[in-house]
Order: structure tokens, then sequence, then C-alpha cells
């Protein structure tokens, strides 16, 4: 799947969410249910039933990662199932502890799979993918592109204040 699509097609959502980011994750995945739903999310354990629960959708069920789930998904990345990755954990904690979820991380780098790992990155890869409509966008190497996607991220962040000084 890790290819150009043409703007109706869907994208292949992988989440992996540690323990102490729950919270962001039932918030993010609130907050961006609506576009969330009309693509095909993969999750691991209990990120996916919080998922499923928070968005009233089915996903795609790995195991826990104590079970292989990071193992399994790493395998979807190596098979071109997976387009982008969001990552909700602990900067330092999890990673240098956990090699499975090490290991997702360079298969992602290496086959090209967009992940986001903390909340700006999160946005930017949004608004780059997903600017109006929830339909992914097809990438281009046109001038235009990257000035779009900017334009996109500065209008979820930094919306214009209506009272003036």
């Amino acid at each position: 799947m890790n290819n150009l699509k043409n703007e109706t097609a869907t994208k292949s959502i992988a989440i992996v969410a540690t323990d102490n980011k729950r919270t962001d994750l039932i918030e993010w995945s609130y907050f961006n249910k609506e576009l969330l739903t009309r693509h095909q999310l993969t999750a691991c354990g209990e990120t996916a039933v919080i998922v499923e629960g928070t968005l009233h959708s089915e996903i795609n069920k790995l195991f826990t990662a104590d079970t292989g789930g990071y193992q399994q998904l790493a395998q979807l990345i190596e098979n071109g199932k997976i387009d982008m990755l969001f990552f909700f954990a602990e900067p330092a904690a999890s990673v240098e502890k956990d090699l499975d979820l090490k290991n997702l991380l360079v298969v992602a780098a290496k086959h090209n799979v967009v992940v986001a790992s903390n909340k700006v990155t999160t946005a930017m890869v949004m608004a780059s993918e997903f600017p109006d409509n929830g339909q992914p966008v097809k990438q281009s190497n046109s001038p235009g592109f990257l000035k779009q996607v900017i334009s996109n991220f500065n209008q979820l962040f930094f919306k214009p204040s209506l009272t003036t000084v």
C-alpha cells in the first residue's frame, strides 16, 4: 500500500500507544474520529481496544506488544500494508527498553512509512495527508504542494484571533 494513491483511496494507519500515553490516545482519536473512521486502522492489544471503543468502529486488532504485536505490525509494514504510524509514547522510556518497539521504528523508517511520534508531528501529518475532508492527498513534488501543507498546518494551529489590539 505504501505508494501513490488517488484522492478517494483510504490510508492504512497503524497506531501504537504505551500505557502512559493512553489519555493522549483517547483525546486524539476522539478529536479525529470522523477522519479516522474513513481509513483502515490497525493497533496492538489494549491500544486497539481503546481506539475501537473511542471510534465505535472495528479496527484490525493485533496481539499485545508483549505477545508479538509489534512484530506483527513490523511484518505488515514490511509487506507494504501500512502507510503511516502514529506513535504515542514517552520519548526516552520505552524505546530504549523495548527491542521489539525499537525494531518496529527501524522497519518503518526502512520502508518509508510516515511516523508521527509527538503532538506536533502528528498534527503536521494529519494536516498534510488529510487537509480538508479527510481524503488522502496525492503526494507531489510540485512547488505548491509544500506551501499547501504548511498552510493547512497553520490553519490548524495558528488561527487568527477575532479580537484586535
